[in-house]
């Protein structure tokens, strides 16, 4: 399918793990695993690139809550809104029509222009736990995409869910689920870093690999943070976080469901 000819040039330059994420074929991709390594700015690329690529798709943006969403995914997301999409008019001049058609901030959602005569895109956003536009909000919806920023905040109820709207009936159409984490105990690391499911990917994107990031700033939290989050939020090692404040530590809790009675 050809694809319009927009340039996100001056607002996205993927470094080189998010270009990984970007050509990955795997209907699930996980991406991130550490701080600052441009987990939200590539799920929110790529969503608009699957709405662009195929009209009349439909996705989901999603947090644990709104508040959050509001203050990472949603920035992202909003920096689209000013890119015009180069065209020719019937006498060859040049026109610009936005890619972002409507914000409709009250239901949650943006529209997407993909291409004259074509029909436009829908991005759906919303916080998956923390008021009526989560978990049932989202039953009847049938979706082309959706991407979950900080999944291991998230109950796995949520991802099983949106798994399951991945039904749109578009020619060609390839389903995604796009995940960002940080190293965390819990059913993320359980399912698809101790495992390796079917039709699965999972990109690492460290601090190291994003040349966009202020001079020293690893180098400075180097100094700061304590051993274990230099090794989880820097250097994306899901092994650490084992201790901390929780009332059991994560490798007790697995050995005791493997243990044979």
């Amino acid at each position: 399918m050809a694809k319009q000819s927009i340039n996100l040039s001056e607002i996205y330059k993927p470094h080189l793990q998010q270009i990984k994420a970007h050509l990955a074929k795997e209907k699930t991709i996980l991406f991130g695993g550490a701080i600052r390594g441009g987990k939200t700015m590539w799920m929110v690329a790529e969503g608009i690139q699957l709405s662009v690529d195929y009209p009349g798709n439909v996705g989901m943006l999603c947090r644990q809550d709104m508040p959050s969403f509001k203050r990472t995914v949603l920035v992202e997301l909003e920096k689209y809104m000013d890119v015009g999409v180069a065209l020719k008019d019937s006498s060859g001049n040049e026109v610009f029509v936005s890619l972002i058609i409507q914000h409709h901030q009250t239901d949650h959602y943006f529209k997407v222009y993909t291409g004259k005569d074509k029909s436009p895109s829908t991005i759906w956003y919303t916080g998956l736990g923390d008021d009526i536009r989560g978990l049932a909000s989202k039953k009847g919806m049938t979706l082309g995409w959706f991407g979950i920023d900080q999944v291991e905040e998230t109950e796995e109820v949520h991802f099983n869910n949106l798994m399951g709207r991945l039904s749109l009936n578009i020619p060609k159409i390839k389903y995604k689920a796009l995940l960002t984490a940080n190293p965390m105990p819990g059913w993320v690391k359980m399912r698809f870093i101790e495992n390796k499911p079917d039709d699965f990917i999972y990109i690492p994107s460290l601090p190291r690999d994003n040349p966009y990031l202020p001079e020293n700033y690893e180098e400075e939290l180097r100094k700061i943070y304590p051993k274990e989050l230099v090794m989880a939020w820097l250097d994306g090692d899901w092994s650490v976080m084992e201790g901390g404040n929780f009332l059991f530590r994560y490798s007790d809790i697995r050995k005791a469901v493997n243990r044979e009675l």
